[in-house]
This record gives structure tokens, C-alpha cells and sequence, in this order.
């Protein structure tokens, strides 16, 4: 990374390289249905979700549906 002076006289970041260590933090998990970030993991399905209300929504689901998500992530699993 360097600075360009500008004409105002500020400088203007100039990044060169955007290669860099991998973080240090883990992984966000997202609600597979909403996308929103995904505290919970429904035991049954294995599918991500944000609250209760999606909770319900998942219940009601067919199994070729959830498969279809599962597969979104590469978490494709044959329920039984």
C-alpha cells in the first residue's frame, strides 16, 4: 500500500497487493431461509436459522425443499 498525493494535497490510498492472512475469527453462520446471521441450528434438519418464526417455517417444510437448501451450502445430507 502507498499514498498518491491528490490535488488537494490529501492523500489517496493506492492498495497493490490484496492477498492476506487468513482471520483469525471463526466463521459467520446465516440463516439458510432469511440470510439474516443464525444463532440456531434446528437438530432436525441441520438447516441454520435466525428465530422461532422460522423455526416454524422450516417444521413445515418438505424434505426435497430442505435438501434443495442444504445443498445451497454443500451440507447435503439424506434425512431419513
Amino acid at each position: 500500500m502507498y499514498a498518491l498525493p491528490v490535488e488537494n494535497h490529501e492523500l489517496e490510498l493506492v492498495y497493490l497487493n490484496i492477498e492476506s492472512a487468513p482471520s483469525t475469527y471463526p466463521s459467520k453462520k446465516f440463516c439458510d431461509i432469511t440470510g439474516f446471521e443464525a444463532p440456531y441450528i434446528d437438530p432436525r434438519t441441520n438447516l441454520r436459522y435466525a428465530s422461532a418464526d422460522i423455526l416454524k417455517h422450516i417444521r413445515y417444510l418438505p424434505n426435497e425443499s430442505v435438501q434443495r437448501y442444504l445443498s445451497l451450502r454443500n451440507a447435503a445430507v439424506i434425512l431419513k
